[in-house]
């Protein structure tokens, strides 16, 4: 009996692929309507706009998490794969996933807010390619490396919070980071919007700094974790 119940509560990849399309969806059609609304709001504006990045990117880790790992982020997928955590084939089927899920949410913005919506587009303030691409860079390696040590973690007491933790790194590097270069982290967050408002200036920015900074947190989290891992496969199963 309890075979037969594991086996219903493994997800398909089909099933990961429409749950990473609905995943990035919502995540996208937040990000890009809170930027729309808040986008002349200043200050107070990048600080509600990180509030809804945090708290929009917890409630989908819980919602989602135990059926495609809520990665709704390339950067994410190919930090996973470059860390051995997914195939080949589960990254390809996940990054497709999240740029239709990415298009078809700024197409609903944009349904919704018409040309406004250009406001959700990310750019480097002042032009500054080099600045915007650090941030990205480094930003995004937070992002993917907090990801990494608390969603593939064996300790009962970290996975639980694995959700507020990658939610919460997210908003905080909008907070500090958005008005510089528009806070994405997230190459498929990008996109949608880009290609929507058909907007592709700097856009190769955000995909090369997501994933710079994803391949980083990777190699990062292999040197300081795979000891305490092998030494975890040791024990004994509880």
């Amino acid at each position: 009996m309890s075979k037969d119940v594991s086996k219903i509560f493994q997800p398909s990849l089909r099933n990961k692929f429409l749950v990473e399309i609905v995943g990035t969806f919502i995540l996208v059609y937040a990000i890009a309507s809170a930027a729309t609304v808040y986008s002349d709001s200043g200050q107070l504006g990048v600080i509600g706009i990180g509030l809804v990045h945090a708290l929009v990117l917890t409630a989908i880790v819980y919602a989602i998490g135990y059926r495609s790992g809520a990665q709704v982020n390339p950067a994410v997928t190919i930090g996973l794969l470059v860390a051995k955590k997914i195939g080949g084939k589960e990254a390809v089927v996940y990054i497709i996933a999240q740029i239709i899920g990415a298009v078809i949410a700024a197409a609903v913005v944009y349904s919704i807010f018409g040309s406004a919506m250009s406001a959700s587009v990310t750019l480097p303030s002042e032009d500054n390619v080099s600045r915007a691409l650090i941030l990205e860079t480094v930003m995004t390696f937070t992002l993917v490396y907090v990801v990494l040590a608390t969603t593939t973690s064996k300790n009962f007491k970290i996975v639980p919070l694995a959700g507020l933790a990658i939610g919460f790194t997210l908003g905080l590097n909008v907070i500090f980071g958005g008005s510089i270069t528009g806070g994405s982290l997230n190459p498929a967050r990008s996109f949608g919007p880009a290609l929507i408002t058909w907007d592709f200036a700097y856009h190769w920015i955000y995909w090369v700094a997501p994933i710079a900074g994803g391949l980083i947190a990777a190699g990062v989290y292999k040197l300081l974790h795979t000891k305490e891992e092998q030494e975890e496969e040791k024990l004994p199963p509880k």
